[in-house]
C-alpha cells in the first residue's frame, strides 16, 4: 500500500510540473499597496469630497468656501511644523470626529464629520457604523500626515 501511495504522489507531482510548464507566462505586477498607501489614497479622495471646499485643494486653507467662514481656515500642510515637527495625529482625529470643538465644524453635540462618516453606513448597527467611520477618519488622518510641509533648511 505504501508503494502505491508513493507512485500516486509521484504521478501527481509530475502532472503538476507538466501543467505548470505548459501554462502561459503570467505577468508579475508590483507589490500590492501597503495599508498606509491604501489609506492615503482613500484619504485623498475623502479629503477632496469633504474638506477641500474650506481647506482648499492643496490643504492650505484657501478653499472656495473659506472667505464665508467667520474663523480663518488653517493650513493643514503645516500641522507638523506647528507641533515641533511631529504630526499631531490624535488631535487631528479629534478635530475630525468633533471631540475637539471647532466652531466652524458645528457644535460638540452634533459633530459634523464624526456623525456624517457614521451615517454613510446607516444600514449597519451602531458599532459597525462607528467602525466604518473610524476607518475613514484614519484614512483622512494618514493622508493629511502624508502632505505635511517639511521644515526649510538654510
Amino acid at each position: 500500500m505504501r508503494h502505491l501511495t508513493l507512485i500516486v504522489g509521484a504521478i501527481a507531482a509530475l502532472a503538476f510540473i507538466v501543467v505548470a510548464a505548459a501554462a502561459p507566462e503570467v505577468e508579475i505586477r508590483q507589490a500590492p499597496l501597503t495599508w498606509q498607501q491604501a489609506a492615503q489614497s482613500d484619504g485623498a479622495v475623502l479629503y477632496a469630497e469633504a474638506c477641500a471646499a474650506c481647506h482648499g485643494s492643496e490643504a492650505q486653507g484657501d478653499g472656495p468656501a473659506a472667505p464665508a467662514l467667520a474663523t480663518p481656515v488653517p493650513d493643514l500642510t503645516r500641522l507638523a511644523l506647528g507641533n515641533g515637527g511631529v504630526f499631531p495625529a490624535a488631535e487631528v482625529e479629534k478635530m475630525i470626529t468633533g471631540q475637539d470643538r471647532v466652531a466652524a465644524h458645528g457644535s460638540l453635540e452634533m459633530p459634523v464629520w464624526g456623525k456624517a462618516f457614521e451615517d454613510v453606513r446607516a444600514d449597519r448597527k451602531p458599532g459597525a457604523r462607528w467602525g466604518f467611520a473610524r476607518l475613514r477618519i484614519l484614512a483622512l488622518t494618514e493622508y493629511l500626515e502624508s502632505i505635511q510641509a517639511q521644515a526649510e533648511t538654510e
